[in-house]
Parts: structure tokens; sequence; C-alpha cells
């Protein structure tokens, strides 16, 4: 069911889904090393409402908190606009999904890129922190453990269900 819905999505963008991989997110490495690439590497850092310093300290718990999760990998030839309809496709597959899941959550393929403009980079408001999710990295995760190589054509999103 999970996986027609975001094939469903994915193919309305013109997204091309490689595979949805259902995992345990109790069985992923939190790593903390990947805030600090964020820190110390991202323009998006302390810009973008998705990214760290602006995600709530106890995240690793919170994804612990869940039991079950899909890895969406989709592959891009212009990265930024691939990631800019996964990131508005995703909150589409959680409201789609919540009758069944009401918890789902879905994780960005990095910092937020939803509006022209970042009101939040310009006075520190979001004007639709409805629709912002938190990067992947600013969760701990790192990319590799998902199966995806940085500058390999592809890229991941999150989506924890349950």
């Amino acid at each position: 069911m999970i996986d027609e819905i975001i094939r469903e999505h994915a193919e309305k963008k013109g997204i091309k889904i490689e595979r949805i991989i259902e995992f345990d997110p109790k069985d992923l490495n939190i790593d903390k090393r990947t805030q600090w690439k964020c820190k110390f590497g991202c323009n998006y850092y302390g810009r973008r409402y998705s990214c760290p310093p602006n995600i709530p300290e106890d995240y690793e718990e919170f994804i612990k908190s869940y039991s079950k999760a899909v890895a969406i990998v989709y592959h891009y030839e212009d990265f930024m606009k691939s990631k800019i309809e996964m990131q508005k496709i995703l909150v589409d597959i959680e409201n789609s999904i919540a009758p069944t899941y009401p918890m789902a959550f879905a994780l960005f393929p990095g910092g937020c890129d939803l509006c022209d403009e970042c009101e939040f980079e310009k006075n520190g408001k979001c004007v639709s922190p409805e629709k912002v999710r938190p990067s992947i990295a600013a969760m701990g995760i790192n990319v590799a453990e998902l199966g995806v190589t940085l500058g390999d054509g592809r890229a991941v999103a999150v989506i924890l269900i349950h």
C-alpha cells in the first residue's frame, strides 16, 4: 500500500524511484557527525527551518520511537529540481497514509527548498512550518547507510511510518 502511494506521487512529479526499502529505524546508527558536517560545510546550517540547530535535540530518541520506516531511493539529473519535487510530495504522502499511520513523519533529502525565497533565512520565521520536515542529515542519518553514495546520481528521502 505505502509503496503504491509513494510511486503514484513520484510518477506525477516525474521522480524516478529506484527502490523503496522498508527498515526498522531502531537499526539505524544515528551519527552525530552528520550535524558537524552540516555546521562545517553546508550553507543551510542555521538558515533553514529544517536544519540544525533548528531541530529538537532529542532527534535520536524520536527516530528510535518508530518501528517501521521506508527509504525512498530515487534518481536525479538535476539534484535541486528533483529534491524540491520530492520535498513537495513527502508531506502529501504523509497525509495520504495518515488514516492508517497517523504518526507518519517524513525526512527531507537535504535542507528545505519549498519556497522560492526562504523567509526563515531573512527573518527567522518560516511561512509554511506545517510543510517543512527536518533533513535526513539533521536527524543524524548518514545516507550511505541507506545505500546512497554522494554524487552517484541518486538521493534518498525517508518516511518514518509507525
